[in-house]
């Protein structure tokens, strides 16, 4: 540790990083906490060294024992981490290697951990979360329904994550379509947690999201927020459920994800939304009933004249039953 004591006393930012880098090479995972629980309270001798604090967690979540890597999620220290630490972990260790260094009394983190497994596929029915409400923010079925696509996660490296918009597939030319009329106000709160998805994009990055609701089918609400010429696909219905639960967790260009567990979530709440039964008795919805309810919406991913590369994504919904139609425009800068 005498290289990680002068390192921190001198404020050496550089040195610590490379000690990072070090450390994970050698498997010394001893230094590498010291460096994340250390290198914060340098801000005491006047030294901002919380960048290698926040590397060296992310480090550990992502390369060591299970142990060092629950430990470093409980601390939930990080201020710029490229991802949540609990969906770092998750991303590369089962549930049964985390569980045992996750107390149940060690609350909301724990359930984050749960869910982020589950978002992969693990069913964990029966796991204990805890006896508090507050104990599992999300309240989701702890395995994924029949419906549910497994989640679309990112690869999360030592330095950054490769989390790229899914591709669209083969577009086809949409003929001319008239944008529908406004649809009424009990369209709006859909409207808006649509929009919400994309909100990391719009609030910590460079991006924008536009959405309309319209009285009318997807294409004529697809032409109510396109630049002319639409290109259209029809999606499955897991295809479309699974692109807003993308886009809940993505972080676009430049932000900081969210996390699979929580792109599942607000895909859920999304889709609570579209359907109307955001209205039901308490939180979640019927499983079964969401996922029917899913099932009667029409899909639709779409582009439009600009072509839009890199970060965009085009997605409509329609609800045949009561004839309204939403559609969003979710855009972010690269450079």
């Amino acid at each position: 540790m005498a290289d990680l004591d002068r390192l921190l006393a001198d404020g050496d930012l550089d040195g610590l990083l490379r000690l990072v880098d070090d450390a994970c090479d050698g498997g010394d995972w001893s230094t590498l906490e010291g460096i994340a629980t250390r290198s914060r309270a340098a801000v005491e001798r006047g030294h901002q060294l919380w960048p290698a604090a926040d590397h060296a967690e992310h480090r550990l979540a992502l390369q060591a024992p299970a142990e060092l890597a629950a430990a470093a999620v409980l601390r939930d220290a990080t201020t710029f981490g490229v991802a949540p630490l609990a969906e770092v972990a998750a991303s590369r260790l089962a549930w049964s290697d985390l569980e045992p260094h996750l107390p149940v009394d060690s609350g909301a983190l724990r359930a984050v951990v749960a869910h982020e497994r589950v978002a992969r596929g693990e069913d964990l029915t029966g796991v204990d979360l805890g006896g508090d409400i507050d104990d599992d923010p999300l309240g989701l079925p702890l395995r994924l329904t029949a419906w549910e696509p497994t989640a679309m996660t990112p690869t999360i490296g030592p330095y950054g994550v490769d989390d790229p918009v899914p591709p669209a597939g083969i577009l086809e030319p949409s003929p001319a379509t008239a944008a529908g009329p406004p649809a009424g106000p009990e369209a709006e709160q859909a409207r808006r947690a649509l929009r919400d998805l994309a909100s990391a994009w719009t609030d910590h990055s460079d991006g924008s999201a536009t959405t309309v609701a319209v009285a009318g089918g997807g294409p004529a609400a697809v032409a109510a927020v396109a630049d002319g010429d639409m290109r259209l696909r029809e999606l499955a219905p897991d295809e479309g459920f699974g692109l807003m639960a993308w886009l809940g967790a993505s972080a676009g260009a430049h932000g900081r994800r969210r996390g699979a567990a929580r792109g599942r979530f607000e895909a859920w709440w999304c889709a609570a939304a579209l359907t109307g039964l955001d209205d039901a008795d308490g939180w979640p919805p019927d499983a079964d009933e969401l996922g029917e309810a899913v099932a009667e919406l029409r899909w639709w991913r779409w582009d439009d004249r600009a072509r839009p590369a890199g970060w965009f994504l085009g997605l409509a919904v329609e609800d045949p039953l009561d004839g309204i139609a939403w559609a969003l425009a979710a855009n972010d800068r690269a450079v």
